[in-house]
């Protein structure tokens, strides 16, 4: 079968290559090279257990005092409030405790199996280096942050994820690089990381182009149909004939779903980093700043420090102040940091307001297949994402119950 995926980030290489395993003619459309979006500059975790929603009971207590520091880890400009409004009162409703149980209810099995689909795709493209299982953890710097986050850890808990919270001299003698200022350490063994995801991402690239994969670096903007199915993809440069297409472009993805009939509420969630070369000082597993919502993560290319939320659409320029945060906290975090020099990033979450991402087939397409949304778990959830699609697309029943993923879902309509 000849099978278009459209978008070249980690989740479409992922759904290109398992497609590709199956034994399928696989054509790539996306106007970057491969992994040069959202994938180029994530903080590399292999998160296990990010089910726990982006919206949890008693977030808008926190904000805004986050939107009134220039420096909190989210940022909203006024030009584009009224635009997002409708995305953020959706989140806002998804913040019920019921809702947010069947959120991480439904993420679990999906997250919790990304290095047993990982290892093998990354073995396959070539790079088994680029999988490590070493843990994460969460610093705090005060015991009421360390408190404030209890609900999250007792969902984790609940779902048999392994928890170890360290206190006072702990903290150091697991991290020495840490600031006396940490109070707290949760450390959580049983996550990965990744330390090269653009390297990741090419390498997927490189074996696809070995298997005779075509990739079309060009925008897909409009389909041509017959009896029904979409026959062809259509681009600035050519039109793509193929049996099957998914949809895996990102951030951009629901103006290609509109045109299939499916609207949804997808948002940016523009994150940034900052990689430091040469640190001085390099954590032996990524670090999370509970209160500065960043990850510091060492990188094949130096400490990279990554994280917070704009809400500023695709269209808006960098805003790089908000770089300095991300320094600050990372000083912060590891007072002994020095660097050589930096280099600075921006990218685009795909994210919707009930924190689940869009798996499924087409409500009104039978041969298009949907697979974006993930949000800050795309790296997580692009293989087992894959699996699910090529199960789809073989006619198979997923391993997992993927209805929650649903693109037609009412809490992800849009009107």
């Amino acid at each position: 079968m000849k099978i278009t995926v459209i978008g070249a980030g980690v989740v479409g290489l992922s759904c290109a290559s398992m497609l590709r395993q199956r034994g399928h003619d696989i054509t790539l459309v996306d106007p970057l090279p491969p992994g040069e979006h959202c994938s180029f500059g994530n903080a590399g975790c292999f998160s296990r257990c990010s089910f726990v929603p982006l919206g949890l009971p008693g977030l808008w207590k926190k904000v805004p005092g986050w939107l009134l520091d220039p420096a909190g880890p989210l940022s909203i400009p006024r030009q584009y409030a009224l635009k997002v409004a409708p995305w953020v009162w959706r989140l806002h409703r998804s913040t019920a405790p019921g809702n947010v149980e069947r959120t991480a209810d439904a993420l679990f099995p999906l997250l919790d199996s990304t290095l047993e689909h990982w290892r093998p795709l990354a073995a396959w493209a070539g790079v088994p280096e680029l999988v490590r299982q070493e843990g994460y953890a969460w610093a705090y710097e005060s015991e009421r942050a360390f408190l404030g986050d209890a609900y999250g850890r007792e969902l984790r808990r609940k779902r048999g994820v392994q928890i170890e919270v360290l206190e006072g001299d702990a903290v150091r003698e697991f991290e020495p690089t840490l600031s006396p200022s940490v109070t707290h350490l949760v450390h959580m063994p049983e996550q990965g990381h990744c330390p090269n995801p653009l390297r990741l991402s090419q390498a997927l690239a490189q074996r696809l182009r070995r298997e005779g994969a075509r990739i079309v670096l060009d925008s897909a903007y409009a389909f041509e149909y017959l009896d029904g199915r979409i026959a062809r993809v259509v681009t600035a440069s050519e039109k793509v004939e193929a049996d099957a297409f998914v949809i895996a472009a990102g951030a951009h993805s629901h103006t290609l779903t509109a045109k299939l009939g499916t609207r949804v509420l997808l948002e940016t969630e523009r994150g940034y980093h900052v990689t430091l070369v040469r640190p001085s000082v390099v954590p032996r597993i990524p670090i999370m700043s509970a209160e500065g919502k960043f990850f510091a993560t060492a990188m094949e290319s130096g400490l990279r420090v990554a994280g917070t939320v704009e809400l500023a659409g695709l269209d808006a320029a960098p805003n790089y102040e908000r770089i300095a945060p991300l320094l600050r906290g990372a000083r912060r975090l590891f007072p002994r940091l020095t660097f050589d020099t930096s280099s600075r990033w921006m990218g685009h979450r795909p994210s919707l307001p009930d924190s689940l991402p869009v798996i499924g087939r087409a409500p009104k397409v039978p041969n298009a297949f949907f697979a974006f949304g993930h949000g800050h778990v795309g790296l997580t959830a692009a293989a087992p994402t894959a699996a699910l699609v090529a199960s789809l697309i073989a006619g198979e029943t997923p391993a997992i119950d993927i209805r929650p993923f649903a693109p037609d879902r009412p809490a992800i309509r849009a009107r």
